[in-house]
């Protein structure tokens, strides 16, 4: 019988991936995506934005690029803030920042050169597995993705933490994708850093539990509807509200079908009409109804495709002739687009982590006191993989890929005590590339740096008058 649910739960969801695929064909058409051919000048424009981004030679404004290179030989890229000549402020922190889809590095440029934000410590983005001048992964399960990513954090810690000058503390910031890794590190490897602070995806454990919960109590109140069906019609109307923050995502969630659909297609959705999926996402996430002008569109669509050719061929300098990794150069000319989207084909955040030994060993031997856990994961009691780090939600309410209800309903069970949860009711899902809700991250991220004084809520209203707080335990 399960083997019998199982196909058709894969039938059901490849023919929703085809219908959402066709509709996305449909409006790729009414654009005239396939009609239009990239004009040399639109050409040039993204050469120009691939090398002020990418190009290994030039630092890209305050920061510089750099690599680090996991135990299995694959390597990472990221960039640093270059800060020798800033007066930083003490402590000095190590700041971290993750992107999601389809980001690189490049979205928390602006927010990394905001004013102040330097000088409270050591800045760094870095490009996920397969994402920008990162290293292809074989495989992008939980196993692979959050170990390479905990490799890095514990990479970085190593460098700059404690001898090196970092005497403040460790704050990771995540977006969408960066997001939901951080939480998982945050509920499976807490002593990675003091706070973690991110901004709207899911927690998959939360997810899980409360689309269960929503499904069980829904599919009771039919069942009760079934055998009675005049003198419970309540029950019926009271099952569709229930359902609601379920069909909501569905709706919302349909390009993640068409992701999942066979590799050609799924590929064929990211590569039509000249990246026409791209430049849309790219709208949404200026905000924008009408097409980006040329040269903002260039500059999101090389944050996106990642080094060009000619990047490819440049060097971090004359000494140090370090490059981008040959899988980076193969995906120079189309991008990492077929790359990028096994995030959502291959379990990262629903598989089992299975640490090796020797990130085990690492884990283990991280400094205990900078352990940012309020001591909660020792207490028994809460749901299945409740966080045991603090942190702080930074939420844009209106979020065209995830429900506000589904992510957040009941988030402050899996919560510590110093963690919060803020709302920004006019900022979309790209809360880092908006200018109020690049503001309050700014905010909230000095406010962490030092020292956690005064009200957070009332630090992000400071910037952003309307931030709401959702929860403060």
């Amino acid at each position: 019988m399960q083997s019998v649910i199982s196909l058709l739960l894969r039938a059901v969801s490849f023919s929703y991936g085809l219908l959402t695929l066709a509709y996305f064909i449909s409006l790729a058409l009414r654009d005239g995506a396939f009609l239009t051919r990239s004009s040399e000048r639109a050409q040039n424009e993204l050469a120009i934005a691939r090398d002020k981004l990418w190009n290994l030679s030039k630092p890209p404004g305050r920061l510089r690029h750099a690599f680090f290179r996991l135990r299995n030989g694959l390597r990472l890229h990221y960039a640093i803030s270059d800060s020798q000549n800033l007066p930083l402020t003490k402590p000095i922190n190590l700041i971290i920042f993750l992107h999601g889809f389809p980001d690189s590095w490049a979205i928390w440029r602006p927010l990394m050169q905001a004013e102040g934000l330097e000088k409270h410590g050591v800045l760094i983005a870095v490009d996920l597995p397969g994402f920008g001048g990162s290293d292809n992964l074989s495989k992008y399960g939980s196993t692979e993705v959050l170990g390479a990513v905990t490799e890095f954090l514990i990479g970085m810690r190593n460098s700059y933490v404690g001898e090196q000058g970092c005497d403040g503390k460790v704050l990771v910031v995540g977006h969408d994708w960066g997001c939901t890794v951080l939480y998982r590190l945050a509920a499976e490897a807490p002593q990675l850093a003091d706070r973690f602070i991110l901004s709207n995806s899911f927690y998959p454990q939360h997810l899980h539990d409360t689309g269960a919960r929503i499904m069980h109590s829904s599919s009771k109140m039919l069942a009760v509807y079934m055998r009675h069906p005049i003198s419970s019609r309540s029950l019926l109307r009271k099952a569709r509200n229930s359902m609601k923050p379920l069909l909501s995502q569905l709706y919302k969630s349909g390009y993640v079908f068409v992701f999942n659909l066979p590799l050609p297609l799924a590929t064929f959705c990211g590569s039509m009409g000249n990246f026409w999926f791209l430049r849309l996402l790219h709208r949404f996430a200026a905000g924008s109804k009408r097409p980006l002008e040329s040269s903002a569109a260039a500059e999101a669509l090389a944050n996106s495709l990642g080094p060009g050719v000619n990047d490819c061929n440049t060097y971090l300098d004359d000494k140090n002739l370090e490059s981008y990794p040959d899988s980076v150069r193969k995906r120079a000319h189309g991008g990492a687009w077929s790359q990028m989207i096994r995030l959502y084909r291959d379990g990262v955040a629903s598989e089992p982590w299975e640490k090796p030994l020797e990130l085990l060993r690492d884990l283990h031997n991280l400094d205990g006191g900078r352990r940012s856990s309020s001591g909660e994961e020792f207490i028994e009691g809460g749901p299945k993989g409740k966080l045991k780090a603090k942190v702080t939600i930074v939420w844009g309410k209106q979020d065209l890929a995830v429900d506000l209800g589904l992510a957040l309903e009941g988030i402050g069970d899996y919560l510590v005590k110093g963690s919060q949860v803020i709302l920004l009711p006019r900022v979309g899902h790209w809360v880092p590339n908006e200018k109020e809700g690049r503001a309050v991250l700014a905010q909230v991220i000095s406010w962490a740096a030092q020292g956690e004084a005064g009200d957070v809520g009332s630090i992000a209203r400071s910037v952003y008058e309307e931030a709401e707080v959702m929860i403060q335990r």
